[in-house]
């Protein structure tokens, strides 16, 4: 006996939204980033500022509490590294993108680096030591597509 069977197909583009845990640290990170406000946290023994926080100091090892030793940053930074590629870093560029620029930067007031793109300028223009600026995204959301990216100071 054989049983009639229905096959359904679509085309087109599904679009599936998840979300993920990024732990009790970064989750107070990236609720201040919806604010559009730079938050890191100090170690207790040797002082040490952490962006993004991290739950142990890299430097002495020390467990920094969730609830205290939270310190507020500017917007502002230095770049201590770049590079320049010419293929995407993630998948809403195009494979081949003109001269993306990657830099490593320093929150002012904080002793560790985060990497985005420098926006805004020429390869010719980027320098390290160059001081920059967090380019904000107009509505924020509380993850890392917050800032945009840096500009030029």
């Amino acid at each position: 006996m054989s049983e009639d069977k229905v096959i359904v197909a679509n085309r087109g583009l599904v679009r599936a939204d998840f979300n993920f845990w990024v732990g009790r640290y970064l989750d107070k990170f990236y609720d201040n980033l919806e604010n559009k406000k730079v938050i890191g946290n100090k170690c207790t023994k040797c002082g040490a500022v952490f962006v993004p926080p991290r739950k142990v100091c890299g430097e002495c090892n020390v467990v920094i509490p969730l609830e205290e030793n939270w310190v507020d940053l500017p917007d502002t930074g230095t770049v201590v590294n770049y590079t320049i590629t010419p293929y995407r870093i993630n998948d809403r560029t195009l494979r081949k993108a003109k001269n993306l620029l990657l830099g490593m930067v320093q929150i002012d007031g904080s002793n560790t680096s985060i990497v985005y793109r420098l926006l805004d300028l020429e390869p010719s223009e980027v320098k390290i030591g160059m001081k920059v600026k967090i380019d904000w995204a107009e509505k924020p959301k509380g993850d890392p597509s917050d800032i945009k990216g840096f500009v030029k100071v």
